[in-house]
């Protein structure tokens, strides 16, 4: 019995996994060009490489990322300094 009931589960759970890790055509057309970024180049045919080469941009671009997070891509906010409080004494 415990062993139907889990056979007749298993399709709802593994939709509830595919639905949270499903990606947008749009989605994988921005990774191929942000890998590309970084010097990867998708290409056809047998590869022996693939799985190397593809792992080592991934490497490249997360770096890239963090350079460009941590160095300012963009800003927010803003500061002031001087103007508007008096000098203590």
């Amino acid at each position: 019995m415990l062993t139907a009931a889990l056979l007749a589960a298993a399709p709802a759970l593994t939709q509830a996994q595919e639905s949270s890790t499903r990606v947008t055509r749009a989605q994988v057309r921005q990774e191929l060009a942000d890998l590309a970024s970084v010097g990867y180049q998708a290409g056809g045919g047998e590869d022996p490489t693939y799985p190397s080469k593809v792992q080592d941009a991934m490497q490249r671009l997360a770096a890239k990322r963090a350079a460009q997070s941590e160095y300012g891509a963009g800003t927010s906010g803003s500061s002031q300094t001087g103007a508007g409080h008096p000098a203590a004494q």
